[in-house]
């Protein structure tokens, strides 16, 4: 059984026409949702939704007021929701919605569902780039972007009170497989053998918390495009822009509506069954590779990370 991704994840928001304005300016798309109104779908379909902190329907949260509610996971068919209800109605409830989605609670309390994902294939056309002695783009201009058109839902990030607890559900309950470490600090989860290079951050934080859902894009032009965009229409910038050395993804968080940050992505790693995990000591200088808006990180060597079997 594997998992494909993110597919569906639900907030609560004190206040609703903010959350709707930033998501519209993030570059999403507004579709009708017949439970909640609205939600906003990236490119592939993946999307988000919120209601109100106060609405009574939602299930509890990581943290007071704005927050994730739900996250949903996308599966490859039905058989794969009949294993997940065989193997997690063990020990907890499990419930199944009218459109076949399994909802339950995973060992932090934070409530997920599965159902086989409502992505699309992406047919996106690469950015060709210039390097010397081998030339990709020929009389033709780069590409300019003036906002974002996210693809797809690339990564969450969640805080855990049981950090040990929190990892052993998500390996060996859902089949997650390590991809990187923060040793002491986090681990980097992807939900399929091949795939991208976290789907899943586990924040050893003490407690239960959102950090922050990461929408991927289609190159750094448009993360630094669209980020100076979004930018000018007045939403403060969190982290970034900058280059990550696990992930190799380029970078731009902003603060939002939800409880933590949204951040633009793009080219992060791929990986498959022959990837080496790593151990990376959890230092500001291992954050990034170049940063802007970030206080503190120097910029250093990158330390030799140490391997790890997954």
């Amino acid at each position: 059984m594997a998992i494909k991704g993110l597919d569906l994840v639900t907030f609560s928001v004190d206040d609703a026409s903010a959350a709707d304005r930033f998501l519209m300016q993030w570059g999403l798309k507004r579709v009708a949702d017949p439970r909640f109104g609205s939600r906003y779908e990236c490119a592939d379909g993946s999307a988000v939704r919120f209601a109100p902190s106060s609405s009574d329907f939602l299930p509890a949260g990581v943290q007071p007021g704005p927050t994730v509610r739900e996250v949903m996971w996308g599966v490859e068919s039905p058989a794969d929701i009949e294993r997940l209800h065989h193997e997690l109605a063990s020990d907890r409830p499990v419930e199944v919605d009218e459109e076949g989605a399994l909802h339950t609670v995973d060992d932090s309390g934070l409530a997920i569902a599965f159902r086989v994902s409502h992505k699309q294939s992406l047919k996106v056309d690469p950015l060709g780039f210039n390097t010397p002695g081998a030339p990709q783009r020929i009389n033709s201009p780069s590409r300019f972007y003036k906002s974002a058109e996210p693809q797809e839902l690339s990564h969450i990030v969640i805080g855990v009170a049981n950090f040990s607890q929190a990892e052993s559900f998500y390996r060996e309950r859902l089949g997650f497989t390590v991809s990187d470490r923060y040793q002491g600090r986090g681990v980097f989860l992807r939900g399929a053998p091949r795939g991208n290079h976290h789907n899943l951050f586990l924040l050893d934080d003490g407690k239960n918390s959102f950090n922050h859902l990461a929408f991927k894009v289609r190159d750094i032009h448009e993360v630094i495009g669209a980020g100076q965009q979004f930018q000018a229409l007045g939403w403060q910038t969190h982290i970034g822009p900058g280059r990550h050395y696990a992930s190799s993804g380029c970078f731009w968080y902003f603060k939002s509506p939800f409880g933590g940050a949204l951040e633009y992505v793009a080219d992060e790693d791929i990986l498959t069954e022959a990837w080496q995990s790593s151990v990376f000591t959890p230092t500001p200088e291992m954050f990034s590779e170049w940063h802007f808006g970030a206080e503190g990180p120097k910029l250093g060597p990158l330390a030799k990370p140490g391997a790890e079997s997954s």
